[in-house]
This record gives C-alpha cells, structure tokens and sequence, in this order.
C-alpha cells in the first residue's frame, strides 16, 4: 500500500469560535429590545449558537492511495491530480456545500468542457438530493481508498487510468454505523500541463453520475449541442423537482406506519430472514469487490445486484421455483422458462422482473407483500430504487433505524454493483424506492 494520502483537516474552531461569538454579541446588542425584555436577542443568540455548533463540527476527509502509480508508469503527478480531485469531491459531499470540480478540468476543448459540466452537475444533483431528505446526510468523517487498476497511454501523449474507489463514511445522524461502498470504477484521462497534469475525461460507475449521464445522452440524443450547461442544468433542476415530490410522499409514508395493517397473506413457511442478513453480510467487502463463486456474475451485464439479493432470499430458505408462468430460478446462465430445473429464469437478476414474479407468483415458492408502506420493512425484505420511470437497482434491508419518536427513521442495506455496507437508504441518488416485504414460502 501506498502512503501517498491527502487529508482534509477540519477548520480551528478556536478561530471559528472567536469570529462567530463576536457575531452574536454583536446580533444580540442589535437586536435588543428593552420593552420586550430581550426576547429577540434571546432568539439571535440562541440560532447563532446552533450556527456555531454546525460550524465548527470536526469533518476530517483522507484519502489515500492503496497501490503505488508508479508500478504502471506515471509519476507522482498524475497522482496528484487524482487525489485532489477526489479530496474536492468529498470535502463538497461531507459538507452538502458543492464546489468547483471543473476548476480540476482543462476545458479548451468542447468534448473535455463537456466531460467536466456532467461531472460538476453530477455532484450538484447528489448534494442537492441529500438536503431534500428528512436526515443530515452531511459527513462526520470518511475514509477514500484508491487502487489503480490499469494506465494507458493515448494518442497525443495522454494518458487515461482505471482505478477503484472504496469509502467508509460516518453520516452524522448515524455517526456510530460505518456505512462502506467499494468497486467503485473511474476512468480519468488526464493531460500534462508544465509539470502538472488536468482532467480531459472522467466517467464514474455510481448511480448519480450515471443518471445524469444517461439523462443527458437521452435529452441530446448523442449530439454535442453548444448549450451544454443549460441542458444539464434543466435535467437536474426535473430531477430534483421529482425527487422533492417522492421524498414528500415517503415522508408521508413514514408518519402513518404505525397505523399501517400487518401483511396477512397465508403461507406455510417462515422466511429465515437472519440467515438472509448473515449472507447479505459475508459477501460484500468494505475495500474490495467480492462475489461468491457459486453463481454466475453479472457485474458486466447491468450490474450483480438483483442476483445479489435472490441469492440472500434463497440463502434465507426461499426455495427456486420453476412451477407455473412465475418463476424464481438459476441453475445456469442460459434463459430458460420451461417448468423444468434447468437455466435460469429472467427474475432471478432481473429488477422489475423480481418485482413482477414477488407480485404475481401464487402456489409454490415465494410469498411477499409488494405495496406495503414504504417503512414497515424489516431486516432481510428488498427495497428497489429507481428515478425517472425506471427501476433500476435492488439492495437488502440489514437494520432499522428509530427515531426519538420511534418512527422509522431509516433503513441500513447492503447491495452489490455499487457494493455496500450498512448504508442509509436515504443517501441514494435514486429518488424513488418500493419496499418487498418477504414473508416465507408455500409447499
């Protein structure tokens, strides 16, 4: 491992306290009002303290390099382009406070000025997502890992490198719980400039930056049109216009939980939903990906994460079922949807295919609610995201987190492609989410 790190350090909160104490003497001896007796300064001081609290909350970011840039023929500096674009990233994401990623950037050309709008309205759409949400998705602290995976150099002396990103990140509402991603893919291509290096391309493999880079294909149909800005700017000003409505309606759906009926659909098995969480636990990897080499991997086909969580159901004592149009299978990776045990059947990896088989299957196997209240869900039951019409990414529940009031205030889930850990439900960029209440099975 390389030593190679860069660390956000916190700003002094001996020098934040000095400035902002002066404030609020200042605000209170303004706002002082003799006939009230000093109510209105009394509220002054009392919001410039929670002002300061916020302030001077100790948020430290590292980010360090697991293996060293040099073993694939570059030098230190192109390293250093890389870890400072990912220490601004992150510093913009703990804080919810967006900054400058496209400052990184050498925008001379269109298609690299492009390239940097999609990553810069990438990360606003991210924070702006996270402030819609109920919690304080702001960042303790949080823990980067880069492993450089390939450089090559390209035509006109760049050079462009794969790496991985792994993060273990505190949310200060939950500050306790290490919510970790991993298998992260980038590509950057970067240009040397003096004895520095600038980013010309960097695509990421995480749902925000996929979403807006798809939504963007979509509204352009490919085209490269001269009002790049205000395109993506109108995309992310819907999206987040969506995204208030669905964070509205779970909101709505979190205060009547308590008064919702408890799912009564008969079924002769119980569903082992620790021997669910235990699996959904042991196959994913805090740094690294991991997948159990039983089954099939569809990372490189729209992603593992559906195939993920049949193989958590099934580990929970769903059995397969290729009984009837409904079917729940996977013996190989070749489709086949004769009532035989052969193949495999599209709803084992398929999202909405899951979900069309957990509504529709009756008889053997599977017995599941699929329009309970967003937050009646338990350890083991699925909950799938999506955004723009489309479902698009399934994860297990692992824990439930309570309020003060002793309302649901979250669910922690793992998923594989992006591979997770304990992370909060409410931090996906993808506004939208169905929960899956497994009940057991039918003989």
């Amino acid at each position: 491992m390389s030593d190679k790190k860069q660390t956000v350090q916190p700003c002094s909160k001996l020098v934040l306290t000095i400035l902002i104490l002066a404030i609020v003497f200042l605000e209170g001896l303004a706002a002082y009002d003799f006939v009230s007796g000093g109510a209105l300064a009394y509220e002054n001081w009392s919001r410039s303290f929670r002002e300061l609290e916020e302030l001077t909350q100790a948020r430290e970011i590292t980010v360090t390099a697991r293996n060293d840039i040099q073993s694939f023929g570059l030098d230190t500096a192109a390293e250093d382009c890389i870890l400072n674009y990912m220490t601004l990233y992150f510093d913009s994401v703990a804080s919810l406070e967006e900054q400058d990623l496209t400052a990184l950037y050498d925008t001379a050309e269109a298609s690299a000025a492009k390239a940097a709008a999609i990553d810069q309205t990438a990360l606003s759409y991210l924070i702006g997502v996270r402030k819609l949400q109920p919690n304080d998705l702001k960042m303790d602290a949080c823990s980067i890992g880069v492993t450089y995976v390939n450089a090559a150099p390209q035509p006109g002396g760049d050079v462009q490198i794969e790496l991985l990103e792994d993060q273990i990140v505190n949310f200060a509402f939950i500050p306790e719980v290490d919510a970790s991603s991993s298998g992260i893919r980038h590509q950057f291509t970067l240009r040397k400039s003096g004895d520095a290096y600038r980013i010309v391309a960097h695509e990421k493999e995480e749902d925000g930056y996929l979403l807006i880079e798809e939504c963007f294909e979509q509204e352009t149909e490919g085209e490269g049109p001269k009002n790049v800005q205000e395109v993506l700017d109108q995309i992310r000003d819907s999206l987040l216009e969506n995204a208030r409505a669905a964070v509205d309606y779970q909101n709505a759906q979190r205060f009547t939980a308590a008064d919702s009926p408890a799912a009564d659909k008969p079924h002769s098995h119980p569903y082992d939903r620790d021997a669910a969480v235990a699996y959904a636990m042991e196959w994913v990897d805090p740094l690294t990906v991991k997948r159990n080499p039983d089954w099939f991997l569809y990372d490189g086909y729209g992603g593992n994460c559906n195939n993920f969580i049949s193989q958590c159901l099934y580990a929970g004592g769903i059995p397969m079922d290729w009984d009837g149009y409904a079917q729940w299978k996977w013996f190989d990776d070749e489709v086949d949807t004769w009532n035989q045990p052969n193949g495999r059947s599209p709803a084992w990896a398929g999202v909405d295919e899951f979900y069309n088989y957990a509504e529709n299957n009756s008889g053997f196997g599977l017995v599941a609610e699929v329009h309970p209240n967003l937050y009646t869900g338990e350890p083991g039951d699925v909950l799938q995201y999506g955004a723009t019409g489309e479902w698009r990414h399934s994860v297990i529940i692992t824990d439930v987190i309570y309020g003060e009031d002793g309302r649901v205030q979250d669910y922690l889930i793992n998923s594989n492609t992006t591979d997770r850990i304990s992370y909060p439900a409410s931090a996906y960029a993808y506004y939208d989410f169905r929960l899956i209440h497994v009940l057991g099975w039918n003989d």
